[in-house]
């Protein structure tokens, strides 16, 4: 047999033990019959107890409905009479004895959760296995970012000035336009280059292609799903590059292509061609350009609007968006009054674009349903790129003049400035990971931005990570929970969530109303039920917490401490 298999029948083993002996434990306790009571004849055995011991004997001989089951709260399972001992318990409530034997008899730990919010949040505690959250961030929340850089060299070569990001949702590969060295680097999920793609010249030129931009079939629907397209902006060409990471067509477009989009509505392309002033469409089931579209003066950025599937194009000289119909017909100009206009993103939740306007470094926002522009909102200095997120519905505007991230809500506001080292021209996300990538073209490097999914909103007491973690090792049996809460919300379900071996989820809800104090003062719950839930980083209580609100737990529990015994027998 290998040692990890009697590893792991081993803590099986201690864990049935663990549960026999406390389960035992709590029958006394029900029964009102002491451990140390060895006095007492086998003839003046309750029937009672005689039935927990039943029960005992059929867990600690792994017959009672297998070992996964048994780790589920154990009162979902016994007998009515078992609720009737924690009826009887609750009546003692006001005596001070019930809570004497309580300590007595049990480990305490103590829980504080602050809701520093005015909104009401969702709290999961002791779900340690996977580490969710304590309390997951909201859209509008502005986490605490983490920063990285990875440097854009390897055995296969270097990099040189990258420009253009996009993640490429077939595969999660990231990949970077290098302007100078003419290549596609791509770093696969772990950061690591998998491969450095040259990207050479159909018709000789002393300056190379220099791609700049690329776009990515996000259609999971399309044949071509994950196929990605590169703007080359001195070869005038785009170049389309497959899932195994081939060059398989180059395709001539307008003069100067700077930027380039895909479109999921109808699957095509577009790309803006700077110098000629015109947006060439491409199809992407034949790889041919359909259409070339005349627009305003020196196009360079385009936003798709995924619902409607019509495009609008910033026109950098003339200060104006143009807007594309799904006939590739242009069907409005509007002028927006700003200067210098580089980059636009579409908003989905308030159905708006915004324009960033280096040279008032400001950002513009136009409202689609009636295509008027509203009060432009000051950001950074020099601003460029601008990002929808969609995982907090947030817009980062990277200011290339003092490198750092203007992020702005819904409502127009910037909530944060985030300064987190090179701002580059090239900015993409991946929304799987919530990484923001941000090209540093002068460092030849890729910032990474990401955040912890973990509200800042929501504060619990220290020691609660390393009282989780404790508990995962060795599994604590609850005996009672009690909920104190600040001022006069209450939640109405709390959840018990189980995590079985085969990655199912199972939910047990406990009415929370069911549960107020029969002692009549503050805001206070005891919760009965939660007898004999375990805590071991599989099982997860989730419920609410008002804004601004306050929640003590204070839980009563024993824990057998497994790692001695384990160690033991490995030993021997």
């Amino acid at each position: 047999m290998k040692k990890n298999t009697e590893i792991a029948l081993i803590t099986t083993g201690i864990t049935l033990a663990a549960l026999w002996w406390v389960l035992l434990d709590d029958d006394e306790d029900q029964a009102g019959v002491s451990k140390t009571d060895t006095t007492k004849k086998k003839d003046d055995v309750s029937s009672e107890e005689k039935e927990d011991a039943m029960i005992a004997e059929l867990i600690h001989s792994n017959q009672y409905d297998s070992f996964v089951k048994v780790n589920r709260p154990y009162t979902r399972r016994l007998p009515k009479r078992t609720f009737k001992s924690l009826h009887r318990s609750a009546t003692k409530l006001g005596n001070e004895a019930f809570y004497k034997r309580l300590q007595d008899r049990y480990e305490t730990t103590q829980l504080t959760i602050t809701n520093t919010s005015d909104v009401e949040r969702e709290v999961r505690l002791w779900a340690g296995n996977k580490k969710p959250p304590l309390s997951p961030t909201l859209p509008g929340d502005v986490a605490d970012h983490i920063f990285w850089t990875v440097t854009v060299n390897s055995n296969l070569g270097t990099g040189i000035y990258p420009q253009g990001i996009i993640v490429n949702p077939f595969n999660g590969f990231t990949y970077i336009a290098n302007q100078l060295s003419h290549n596609i680097s791509v770093l696969n999920t772990e950061g690591v280059i998998v491969s450095l793609i040259p990207i050479t010249a159909n018709a000789s030129s002393p300056f190379g292609v220099s791609p700049v931009d690329l776009t990515v079939n996000s259609q999971p629907s399309s044949p071509n799903f994950g196929t990605v397209y590169v703007a080359n902006i001195i070869g005038d060409t785009v170049t389309v590059i497959n899932t195994q990471l081939e060059i398989v067509n180059t395709i001539q477009v307008g003069k100067r292509p700077i930027s380039i989009t895909f479109n999921p509505f109808n699957s095509n392309v577009y790309i803006a061609n700077i110098a000629d002033d015109t947006i060439s469409v491409i199809d992407t089931t034949t790889e041919t350009v359909i259409e070339t579209i005349g627009v305003g003066k020196a196009p360079r950025n385009i936003a798709i609007v995924p619902k409607t599937g019509s495009v609008y194009v910033v026109n950098s000289n003339d200060n104006s968006i143009s807007v594309i119909d799904t006939n590739n017909q242009v069907t409005n100009t509007i002028d927006t009054a700003g200067s210098e206009l580089t980059t636009i993103a579409y908003h989905p939740v308030n159905n708006s674009l915004y324009i960033v306007s280096s040279g008032d470094n400001t950002v513009i926002p136009i409202d689609l349903d009636t295509n008027t522009t509203r009060a432009a909102i000051p950001v950074g200095a020099d601003p460029y790129r601008i990002l929808y997120n969609p995982s907090n519905e947030l817009l980062y505007v990277g200011n290339r003049g003092d490198n750092s991230y203007s992020i702005v809500d819904t409502t127009d506001v910037v909530i944060d400035t985030l300064f987190l080292g090179a701002v580059g021209t090239g900015v993409a996300i991946d929304p799987n990971s919530d990484m923001i990538y941000s090209s540093d073209s002068t460092n030849g490097a890729i910032n990474i931005i990401s955040y912890s999914r973990e509200s800042n909103k929501v504060l619990i007491n220290d020691g609660y990570k390393a009282r989780r973690e404790d508990f995962t090792f060795n599994p604590a049996i609850v005996k009672h929970v009690k909920f104190v809460l600040s001022g006069t919300e209450r939640f109405k379900v709390l959840k018990l969530e189980e995590e079985t071996v085969t990655g199912k989820t199972n939910i047990k809800p406990i009415s929370f109303s069911s549960y107020n104090s029969p002692q009549n003062f503050g805001n206070v719950a005891e919760v009965f039920e939660m007898n004999g839930a375990i805590i071991d980083g599989k099982n997860g209580w989730v419920f609410k917490i008002a804004g601004k609100q306050t929640i003590t737990i204070l839980t009563y529990y024993k824990q057998y401490e497994t790692e001695n015994i384990l160690e033991d027998a490995i030993l021997n």
